[in-house]
């Protein structure tokens, strides 16, 4: 049976989220009497976008505090399932006038504290107004959602970079845009985040060590759309190599889940392309008994990744698929276009490369 939701901390009724029209509120979102922040996430599927909103509500817009907080001491989460914002109702059934109801409440509430420094700076921020069209362009600001989106499907790499370099949180809005149910916008977003990282790792060295983290947490929290995320990370280790080439074990821990395969072995390829000695120290042999994956883009993508390797001695496992009608999409970054390959054909050409 529906019912209004109300504050897990007080146990109030809470009024529906709205948009706040903060530059940095990107979900709806609200605030309980007893100091509670809630955010919706309408699709359930990015929670983790939803915590970092939350928390970053919560202290009044301050990452730097945000990021210093130990979580059971300093705040508390917590989510409540099956919301349905269009009618402002919880929903335990999950299906409300012929619509799955998939959406939550996450809500954060600092320790007591810590809440009045939370709430001087939120009565701030709630009288402050969206910054205007068209600022000085040597002020620093921070990107809306939908303006990453239109520079990176435009191209403007350039405007990124200068953005990201002068305000790093950008980074965290480009991290966002991963999200999109654009395939083609997705992927110019990876490409994007690890030219940022080699352009600006020693400007923010510390910001892009915590953009790796945060994309490799995304991958981690099932709960979280990770759309990108481990294949932003190998574009990120692709580049320094020095400095997070250890991440390539957290990227082959992933090929334990079918749900993660795809996007860590594209990581893999872009890796082994360049830096093939990563991988060659981390046992690359597993990767055969993935050939034989149901998933084409996983069988693809290994072949791939064992030609960039140049392992010849997988010649025996490479040859069983020269039958393999299937094709699969890949994304090649260099042309920031997409290429269908053969798995049959491709198995063919790499035997071909080996035997010369």
């Amino acid at each position: 049976m529906k019912r209004t939701p109300r504050c897990p901390f007080c146990q109030q009724p809470v009024a529906p989220p709205q948009n706040l029209g903060f530059q940095f509120a990107d979900m709806d979102a609200g605030f309980c009497e007893c100091g509670a922040v809630y955010v919706s996430d309408v699709t359930g599927f990015n929670r983790g976008a939803a915590f970092v909103e939350a928390l970053f509500l919560a202290t009044g817009g301050r990452w730097e505090l945000a990021w210093d907080l130990i979580p059971g001491e300093d705040y508390r989460e917590t989510v409540l399932e099956h919301y349905d914002q269009v009618s402002h109702q919880i929903v335990p059934e999950g299906h409300f006038e012929g619509r799955k109801v998939s959406g939550i409440l996450y809500f954060v509430r600092l320790a007591e504290d810590l809440r009045a420094l939370g709430e001087k700076d939120l009565e701030e921020i709630r009288r402050r107004r969206k910054r205007p069209e068209s600022p000085p362009s040597s002020r620093p600001r921070k990107l809306r959602r939908a303006e990453a989106e239109k520079l990176v499907r435009e191209g403007r790499f350039e405007e990124l970079r200068l953005l990201c370099r002068h305000q790093p949180l950008n980074l965290r809005m480009l991290q966002k845009v991963l999200y999109h149910p654009d395939r083609a916008l997705r992927f110019r977003t990876v490409r994007y985040l690890g030219e940022l990282a080699r352009d600006l790792a020693e400007e923010i060295p510390e910001e892009i060590a915590d953009l790796v983290k945060r994309l490799l947490y995304a991958s981690a929290d099932s709960a979280a759309s990770a759309w990108g995320a481990l294949e932003a990370v190998g574009e990120i280790v692709r580049v320094l190599p020095r400095r997070f080439g250890l991440y390539v074990r957290n990227l082959l821990a992933f090929l334990a889940y079918p749900e993660f395969r795809p996007a860590a072995l594209f990581a893999l390829w872009r890796i082994a392309e360049r830096h093939p000695e990563l991988l060659r120290r981390e046992k690359p042999f597993r990767l055969l008994e993935f050939l034989g994956d149901e998933n084409p883009e996983v069988r693809g993508l290994v072949l791939l990744t064992l030609k960039a390797l140049g392992l010849k001695e997988t010649a025996s496992g490479v040859q069983k698929l020269r039958g393999d009608q299937a094709h699969f999409e890949i994304y090649l970054p260099e042309k920031d276009d997409f290429e269908t390959l053969k798995i049959g054909e491709l198995a063919a050409r790499i035997l071909e490369e080996w035997r010369n």
